[in-house]
């Protein structure tokens, strides 16, 4: 029973692949190693933040390792519903919510950190 239900969800993704003019191969491709891109480079960003440096490259590189499976689909692709367009926007918007979010906590955590170091300092001397 679930041997259909994958047969059945593999045709219809490479079916509209096929209509789309796309490789489904090659987008699953694009979006795992965007996946590992987006994940590698935040935490750079994260320890830049930590060690008070620009997190502006690892969040620039983070954000274009996340576009590369969008950019395929809007570059590659042929007669895109506008409705794909509307749901990449609303994953971009979310994307930037969360990584705000992430780097606030790291931050939050950093200062907090920073200030147990002073409050150890002082009672060491």
């Amino acid at each position: 029973m679930m041997e259909y239900y994958i047969n059945t969800i593999k045709d219809y993704l490479f079916h509209q692949a096929n209509l789309h003019q796309l490789n489904p191969w090659l987008f699953g491709a694009f979006y795992l190693l965007s996946k590992i891109l987006f994940l590698s480079f935040l935490g750079w960003a994260i320890k830049n933040l930590r060690q008070k440096t620009s997190v502006l490259l690892p969040l620039l590189l983070a954000a274009l390792g996340y576009s590369i499976p969008y950019l395929y689909l809007i570059i590659a692709g042929k007669n895109i519903p506008f409705w794909i367009y509307l749901v990449i926007s609303l994953i971009y918007l979310f994307s930037a919510w969360s990584i705000r979010a992430k780097l606030k906590s790291a931050r939050l955590q950093s200062e907090t950190n920073d200030t147990a170091d002073a409050i150890i300092t002082k009672t060491d001397n």
